[in-house]
């Protein structure tokens, strides 16, 4: 009897205390477990999205700084003015008089475009954004009138002296060399758009073959923004003049375009999906915006530069 006393004994199991106890401890393990690894996939995840943003961000960036720098290179032409008196139209003037009288301007731009406002290719700008127009010479040329595209502008300068016109008319480009027996320096011309159309989207226009043709370059841009440094001295740098900052949303004046050596530029980037658990209470001021705010989880960061149109700015500081 003892025997079967013992054995009955020695196979009892847990009670019940310590089954609830047991299963208390294995919820709150396996719930810190899983909040370890909801934790590190949200972290993860924001990383990737921040990383994303970074490289949109610097890529623009550098991308706008580089040509801007170009603006106004028009070759070894030393005098570009073309004489004329006010912007040509950025969308119907593209035929090679437009273009010339355009050289005078190697920039154009509008400033806080209105809910709706459309581009040249029928694309919606972002409300509230800028746009910004480059005009320059592509920095590789060719010293032959053979392959050049009949519809393509194209220049050809020396130090006093340029033809612009389409490689259909490759006759017209005649200007030789010191030697007298080499052409001079052709190159396409370009005339490009930038700007954020209403699904902040960043694209970019190039007139190609006398039309523009759109290229998307990167999404998540929920602002662009440019402050334009004016030359009112002729030293080549930005200045102030009485009433007349050195520094301003957009020149008032066909002379002020003209006289326009740097620009700060604004890029306030998102991340292209929600960053999960993320709120986003930054306040943003840059440009003449101030406390931006956005009710949403996206991931935010602002880039700025400043460019300097170094072709403009040496010639008038004659250097």
């Amino acid at each position: 009897m003892a025997t079967a006393l013992r054995g009955k004994q020695q196979q009892s199991g847990f009670s019940i205390v310590e089954l609830l106890i047991a299963v208390a401890l294995g919820i709150l393990l396996s719930w810190a477990i899983l909040d370890v690894t909801l934790t590190a996939s949200r972290t993860s995840r924001e990383v990737e999205l921040t990383s994303e943003m970074v490289e949109n961000g610097r890529y623009l960036s550098q991308l706008l700084n580089s040509e801007i720098r170009l603006a106004g290179f028009y070759g070894r032409l030393e005098n570009y003015s073309s004489g004329a008196t006010a912007q040509p139209n950025p969308c119907s003037g593209l035929n090679t008089a437009d273009l010339i009288a355009g050289m005078r301007f190697p920039l154009f731009g509008l400033d806080g475009v209105a809910a709706g406002t459309t581009t040249c290719n029928g694309d919606t700008l972002l409300s509230g954004s800028d746009t910004l127009l480059i005009r320059r010479a592509d920095t590789n040329f060719v010293s032959t009138t053979a392959g050049l595209d009949n519809n393509q502008h194209y220049l050809q300068a020396t130090i006093a002296a340029m033809v612009m016109d389409t490689g259909a008319n490759k006759a017209n480009f005649s200007l030789l060399e010191k030697d007298a027996i080499t052409l001079a320096p052709i190159r396409q011309y370009h005339q490009d758009i930038y700007y954020v159309d209403d699904a902040n989207v960043f694209k970019r226009l190039r007139l190609v073959n006398g039309a523009y043709v759109s290229e998307p370059m990167v999404e998540g841009v929920d602002d662009f923004q440019l402050v334009y440094g004016i030359d009112r001295s002729g030293d080549g740098i930005p200045n102030a003049d009485g009433v007349n900052a050195a520094f301003v949303e957009l020149p008032a004046s066909a002379e002020e375009w003209e006289d326009v050596v740097s620009v700060k530029i604004f890029l306030l980037l998102s991340s292209t999906n929600p960053a999960p658990g993320l709120n986003d209470a930054k306040v943003y001021s840059y440009a003449d915006k101030a406390e931006v705010t956005f009710a949403d989880s996206k991931k935010r960061r602002l880039f700025s530069a400043v460019a300097r149109l170094t072709n403009v700015s040496i010639k008038r500081a004659g250097l």
